[in-house]
């Protein structure tokens, strides 16, 4: 729409367009980071019930290379890792349930990622041709 229209887009709208897409990709794999955090960390017990510091062991379902705990970042770079190369880097899944998750996750990003190169395609055909 911005592209084909007679008059010039106004910066505003240009910018707007052109972080939509890099932020919605972003969005996608935090979301999924975020639930590969939950189901990592779904149904976990207290690890020592009576101290007042609560330590959770958690299901599992991903082994991370050199950490025994791993944080929010940790389940950020597997998710960016399986979004951008559709593979696993040095973390093992380690549960079919996780698994699951993984395939799901890839290919939706493979479709996104997909639909993110004809779109760019298109639109550098569309203004080659003016």
């Amino acid at each position: 729409q911005l592209i084909n229209r007679e008059r010039s887009a106004h910066p505003v709208e240009l910018t707007f367009a052109l972080l939509s897409i890099p932020l919605g990709w972003f969005t996608i794999h935090a979301m999924t980071a975020l639930h590969y955090a939950h189901v990592y960390w779904l149904n976990d017990e207290e690890t020592d019930p009576g101290s007042k510091a609560k330590q959770r062991k958690p299901v599992g379902g991903l082994v991370f290379a050199g950490k025994e705990r791993p944080d929010g970042w940790d389940f950020l770079y597997f998710s960016t890792t399986v979004g951008m190369t559709s593979q696993t880097s040095d973390t093992a899944v380690s549960t079919t349930q996780m698994r699951h998750i993984v395939l799901l996750h890839s290919i939706v990003s493979f479709f996104f990622n997909t639909v993110i190169v004809a779109a760019a395609v298109n639109l550098a055909v569309s203004l080659g041709s003016r």
